[in-house]
């Protein structure tokens, strides 16, 4: 018994357009995979050890090649990742997918995605306590404490889960330039920090691999959610396909023997008579 059960339940998490399908095992796979990149990079700035050991480096990089049209273009591509930009488009976003679907919580969900991303990134800032670099070298207004990067998180968290959201029932071109797009706004974002000096890599490497796990633990509750509803559903249909089938037959079988029984009742008639047609019937009856 359990052998044939296993191969069954294992080729239904591979399965294409089911809730409980690919994309749930796609989410989980990314969780996991966030959850360890996000813990790894945690213990390596607290550390200061592994990949932490490039953040100099790679921000002398960026300072190296500054130039001033390219400060200027960083500084406004910086704004996707802002929440005084994310939340108008949020809200507008979430209007316009209710409408759309008619569902509450695919519109909730890029909010979910903007308020969980920072405020999980507020909280690991605190816990890890990471400076900034250099005052000196910064091109950009900031507060606080520098891992994760809010603005990283944000960006992919928001902007991702709007992606999803909105190729939901759409072609598949579509699909891939909303998600591309998403990915584009979320590297965009993460590269400008670097370029202004207002993170660290392991801050908007942290970022994103933040932004991921809560992205993917929104879709799977979204997931079973959505499987329980279809679950829900395909309970109620079936007992009522089968009382409107059944009743159906019935009443047909019912019309088709009271027409037999008229036919008897003729013949019997019509044997009785002697074979003979009514008197009404015959000509000049």
């Amino acid at each position: 018994m359990t052998g044939p059960i296993q191969p069954r339940w294992l080729a239904a998490r591979f399965r294409a357009g089911a809730p409980t399908g690919l994309a749930l095992t796609a989410a989980v796979l990314t969780l996991a995979t966030c959850a360890w990149a996000l813990w790894s990079l945690t213990l390596s700035v607290a550390h200061h050890t592994g990949i932490a050991r490039s953040d100099a480096r790679v921000l002398s990089f960026f300072v190296s090649h500054r130039t001033a049209w390219l400060t200027v273009l960083a500084q406004s591509l910086t704004w996707p990742g802002s929440g005084f930009v994310l939340w108008p488009v949020v809200i507008l976003a979430g209007l316009g997918l209710w409408w759309r679907r008619r569902r509450w919580l695919p519109a909730v969900l890029p909010a979910l995605a903007l308020v969980g991303a920072a405020a999980w990134s507020l909280v690991i800032k605190a816990l890890v306590g990471w400076l900034r670099p250099p005052a000196g070298l910064r091109l950009a207004t900031v507060h606080g404490w520098s891992f994760p990067s809010q603005h990283a998180a944000q960006a992919l968290a928001t902007w991702g889960m709007l992606a999803l959201m909105a190729a939901a029932g759409r072609p598949r071109r579509t699909r891939v330039l909303l998600v591309a797009g998403a990915a584009l706004l979320a590297l965009m974002t993460g590269l400008t920090r670097l370029y202004l000096a207002a993170h660290w890599l392991t801050d908007v490497l942290g970022g994103w691999a933040l932004a991921g796990a809560w992205d993917s633990l929104l879709l799977i509750c979204y997931l079973l959610a959505q499987q329980a509803t279809t679950a829900s559903t395909a309970r109620e249909t079936p007992a009522g396909a089968r009382s409107a089938g059944q009743a159906g037959p019935a009443h047909r079988g019912g019309g088709v023997t009271a027409m037999m029984g008229r036919r008897a009742r003729g013949g019997a008639h019509h044997q009785r008579s002697g074979g003979r047609l009514p008197r009404s019937l015959l000509p000049g009856g």
